[in-house]
């Protein structure tokens, strides 16, 4: 049960620690507040070749949201003879490392440590009972992003969720010969789930989603110059699954691995993205080139991570919502896993859009925010609507999804966002290359002196975009995406070929949501229902995918009867494959919220199909859509 401690704003639940707190009662006094690791300095002592390490599992108060924010009484990892840190200490070697350790479990349970071995592919563990010590030998000879961790609890997960859910830490071995490089960032996932319900968090139980033990607004602020490449490690060490989404960029998987195993790719076998699902407890190493300067936002894709509900301060969240936006703070408007980035300008270097943005626009739409209001207790229908011929839609008119968007390939174009709901709103155009003061996240894009505004009721937001490269993107809210997003304020962004007159008939157009699967190029019988998805035999047709759920990641397989067919993958994220990637193989894709893939699949006979979407991570199959092959 989380409670709140008398006169000091603390945390509690029931099982802290293995003994119930007191209604109003106060932090064990031999528990001391752990430290946030921003994972910039190795634990230990590496000499000769050898790391000698001495770590302890220890009870600690744990406050993501800075030193005056809630506390939660957690378990953590510690160097000996210092602070407590969340996550734990960074294990950093090169490899061929012989690796001493000294870990001593002072809890007062028994422990569960995983990961301290080399990362071949092979679990290993070490059981440590309460108060026992014991020595961990072992040759790190396998190059890669891991971590190490432990349970205190007997139960199925491989992360816990609760007490030991922080006693996680880092675990890097480098190439052999190799420097580990400067400006490369470790940047460590954890999450605290309580066990009692507590109204109005996403999940109904308190929670909490922390980027190197803090949650946003308290994450760590990254800065960059223009030009610099940006190298980051990125390691989910919680029991969730985690779309992580970077606003602006393209960056390249380096490397994506299990708590067993990192694959390193050579560099035919990378693949740029802008949204890459990460599963729980996996990891991956990314890079990308801050090619234009301003602000920028990485951060996880799924609604119930970033809500603002998930806030450990007293801040009235939304209190900017209806007001000037002028005033609008993305300090007030997210939480959770969310990191901020600044890009500053480096003289004589130039950004990729100081000439495209400045350039007339070519071509000029109109966007429409409308709203429905709600009846009968429901969420109002909110939708995107694009002006076409002389009038306006009417401001209850509503299309879902959102009108598709298209435009062309280094055409400059101007969107002119009109608002006629009775709310505040703002547009991300997820994916697309362009100035930081046109991405979208109110208070935050642009630059401190000049940053985005909200879009008040009423209000108008002209955007200026020049897409670099055709392909499938997304456009959606950023602001109450609970509310906004849920109520139907997505839509897909296609971006042709320069040469291209028109889409391509062959085309399907599929967005995901937890509702089902919407083909906006067709219509909705009176019963708001749309036939399945018609193929023409013989004819190889591209099917434009986008993830846009609120909630789980979905997996799509195209079956006959139950068997898996087979499709060609030819770009991810609006990108496209190399050609070492872009092969044919089985019809079964994985896709996080925020991610768009385009396949390709020609079918010789007519028959009837199926389309199968399931829930992840469970697999629980929820649509079957009928695809025609006629």
């Amino acid at each position: 049960m989380i409670l709140r401690a008398l006169g000091v704003g603390l945390l509690f639940h029931a099982t802290a620690f293995g003994r119930s707190a007191p209604l109003l009662g106060a932090i064990p006094t031999v528990a001391r507040t752990a430290q946030a690791n921003d994972n910039r300095v190795p634990a230990g002592r590496l000499e000769s070749g050898t790391l000698t390490l001495a770590l302890e599992l220890r009870e600690t108060i744990w406050t993501p949201g800075g030193p005056r924010g809630r506390a939660i009484p957690v378990f953590a990892f510690a160097e000996a003879g210092k602070e407590s840190n969340i996550p734990g200490p960074l294990i950093r070697v090169p490899a061929g490392t012989n690796m001493h350790m000294l870990v001593h479990n002072l809890l007062d349970r028994r422990a569960v440590v995983h990961g301290l071995h080399d990362h071949d592919g092979s679990p290993d563990s070490v059981v440590l009972a309460a108060g026992e010590e014991r020595t961990i030998t072992f040759r790190a000879v396998t190059p890669g992003t891991q971590f190490y961790w432990a349970r205190t609890q007997s139960v199925g997960r491989t992360i816990g969720r609760r007490e030991d859910s922080q006693l996680v830490g880092g675990f890097i071995v480098d190439a052999a010969g190799s420097r580990p490089l400067s400006a490369e960032r470790v940047l460590l996932i954890s999450a605290f789930d309580d066990s009692v319900h507590a109204t109005g968090f996403p999940e109904d139980h308190f929670q909490v989603f922390a980027l190197n033990g803090r949650s946003w607004p308290s994450t760590e602020r990254l800065s960059y110059a223009l030009g610099d490449t940006v190298r980051w490690r990125v390691i989910n060490a919680s029991d969730h699954i985690h779309p992580m989404h970077l606003h602006g960029f393209y960056f390249s998987v380096v490397s994506l691995g299990s708590e067993l195993r990192d694959t390193i790719y050579a560099v035919a076998g990378r693949h740029n993205a802008v949204t890459e699902l990460l599963r729980t407890a996996s990891a991956v190493s990314l890079e990308w080139v801050a090619s234009r300067s301003g602000n920028w936002l990485y951060h996880c894709h799924m609604i119930g991570h970033i809500a603002t509900a998930l806030r450990l301060d007293t801040v009235a969240n939304t209190r900017h919502m209806g007001a000037d936006s002028a005033h609008a703070r993305v300090e007030d408007m997210m939480s959770g896993l969310v990191m901020a980035i600044a890009v500053r300008d480096r003289p004589g270097v130039r950004t990729m859009s100081d000439r495209r943005t400045r350039v007339a626009p070519m071509k000029t739409l109109n966007l429409f925010v409308t709203e429905r209001p709600a009846k009968g207790g429901e969420l109002p229908a909110l939708s995107y609507v694009l002006q076409r011929g002389e009038g306006r839609p009417a401001a209850d008119s509503v299309v879902r999804p959102g009108t598709t968007l298209v435009l062309h390939q280094h055409e400059p174009t101007e969107i002119l966002v009109t608002n006629l709901m009775h709310r505040a709103t703002a547009v991300h155009w997820h994916g697309l290359e362009l100035e930081s003061y046109f991405d979208g996240v109110a208070g935050w894009s642009g630059t401190t002196t000049r940053p985005a505004p909200l879009i008040s009721a009423g209000k108008s937001f002209a955007v200026r975009i020049t897409p670099p490269r055709a392909g499938t993107f997304i456009y959606h809210t950023h602001v109450d995406e609970p509310t906004q997003l849920n109520a139907g304020l997505y839509g897909a962004f296609i971006v042709l070929p320069a040469g291209a007159a028109t889409r391509d008939a062959s085309e399907r157009l599929l967005i995901l949501t937890e509702a089902g699967l919407e083909q906006p190029d067709l219509p909705r019988n009176a019963q708001g229902i749309q036939q399945g998805v018609t193929l023409d035999v013989g004819v190889t047709h591209r099917l434009r995918i986008v993830s846009i759920p609120a909630v789980l990641p979905m997996q799509v397989r195209l079956l006959r009867d139950t068997t898996t067919l087979r499709w060609r993958p030819i770009a991810k994220d609006g990108a496209d494959l190399l050609a070492a990637q872009a092969v044919e193989r089985p019809a079964i894709s994985i896709f996080g919220a925020g991610e768009t893939q385009d396949v390709e699949v020609r079918l010789m006979h007519a028959e009837t199909l199926t389309l199968e979407i399931a829930l992840l991570p469970a697999k629980r199959i929820v649509f079957r859509i009928p695809v025609i092959v006629r």
